[in-house]
């Protein structure tokens, strides 16, 4: 894999939804080629999802997750090829054997394709245009198993906008569903909105002062 944010990339995002459609702006306004891709296509400029992700540097998977292993089956994913799940298994059952919704679509690409878990933990609002009015940027975990993967996907989300926060391995990829549970959970139930959106704010560390006996907060 030879490819870096830094360059144009051939992005193919799946999925003409909110989601698919605000991320695909985000890229094209930073000069990326990007194919919106669908299971049907229209009389827009998107295209069919058979084969579709043949020459593609990055994939992005936004579509509902009750198809995503058909969707994935049918992109022409070769190993070494590079495809973000950006979706949730909210409401659906996972298969018999899945530990998170991520481990079926690891199971669908196939050996040697290099899966990244990113942009599922906050609402298509603030995917276009992710800075807030205050400067801060909204959280991006960014979690996968293969090193430079998860770096191009991070260095990515940044020039997108996002505080991308690489996450080593898959195998704790689940959480980042339960983060987007989280953000649903505040955002319906807790009667914040879909404006809503995690921000880390980083405490700069004491310079002097007492240090803090041990066990104390």
């Amino acid at each position: 894999m030879t490819v870096s944010a830094a360059a144009p990339l051939s992005v193919v995002v799946v999925g003409s939804g909110n989601v698919g459609t605000a991320l695909a702006t985000n890229l094209r306004a930073l000069g990326h080629q990007v194919r919106i891709a669908r299971r049907s296509a229209g009389d827009d400029d998107s295209i069919g999802i058979d084969g579709a992700s043949v020459d593609a540097d990055v994939t992005i998977l936004a579509v509902p997750f009750g198809v995503v292993a058909d969707v994935v089956a049918r992109l022409g994913l070769a190993p070494g090829a590079v495809v973000v799940d950006a979706t949730n298994p909210f409401g659906q059952p996972l298969p018999e054997g899945a530990a998170s919704g991520v481990s079926v679509v690891v199971q669908a690409a196939g050996h040697g394709v290099h899966v990244v878990k990113a942009f599922n933990v906050l609402g298509a609002e603030h995917m276009a245009a992710p800075t807030l009015p205050d400067g801060h940027r909204p959280l991006l975990p960014v979690a996968a198993d293969d090193a430079t993967a998860r770096r191009l996907v991070a260095d990515l989300a940044t020039a997108m906008g996002f505080d991308a926060v690489e996450i080593d391995g898959l195998a704790d990829a689940g959480l980042l569903e339960e983060a987007a549970r989280y953000w649903g959970l505040l955002a319906f139930r807790g009667g914040r909105g879909r404006d809503m959106v995690l921000v880390a704010h980083q405490r700069p560390p004491a310079t002097d002062g007492p240090s803090s006996a041990a066990g104390e907060r």
